[in-house]
């Protein structure tokens, strides 16, 4: 009995896990898209924001549009992982390709950005330090998070093969 009632917490605390993160994720699509949104309406409202650096505004909300669907494919991939931790499948191939396309969707987007301060160094006569010192942020932000993710997908791989192992000793 008293086994029983520890699998049945187990599985109970697995879904509360999983029943949080995917509020988190909820959380963070609204935020998302109220960011996303804001940046877009702003940009469009005020469409000589960016005249004075030699920016055309299109470039800048094709950006903002890229950003923002890699950030929400990101999202959907992070929210299979949810579901698969209130399975109680935490360690498996498929949570393993999820982070491993959440690195590279947030890799890709890191190179979108420094392409794109690539193109904005070449395109305009005085680049502002300001916003190149914001894009470098945001690209920082892009691959260390590709990296945390890759990593977190490289541990999830070797304990799924650690499970695999005992799975085959007992």
């Amino acid at each position: 009995m008293d086994r029983q009632n520890k699998k049945h917490q187990k599985e109970t605390s697995q879904a509360g896990i999983a029943a949080r993160l995917k509020i988190l994720t909820l959380c963070a699509a609204i935020v998302g898209a109220l960011f996303f949104g804001v940046c877009g309406v702003s940009i469009i409202r005020n469409e000589y924001l960016f005249e004075e650096q030699g920016i055309s505004d299109m470039p800048v909300l094709l950006l903002v549009g890229i950003t923002a669907v890699f950030c929400y494919a990101a999202l959907w991939q992070f929210w299979k992982v949810c579901c698969a931790i209130g399975n109680d499948n935490s360690f498996s191939m498929e949570n393993y390709v999820s982070f491993r396309i959440m690195s590279g969707l947030f890799v890709i987007l890191g190179i979108i950005w420094l392409l794109s301060i690539g193109l904005y160094m070449l395109l305009t006569d005085s680049a502002e330090f300001r916003l190149l010192f914001r894009m470098f942020e945001y690209t920082f932000v892009w691959f260390a998070v590709g990296g945390l993710t890759g990593a977190l997908a490289r541990l999830i791989d070797k304990a799924r093969r650690i499970r695999e192992e005992n799975d085959l000793t007992i």
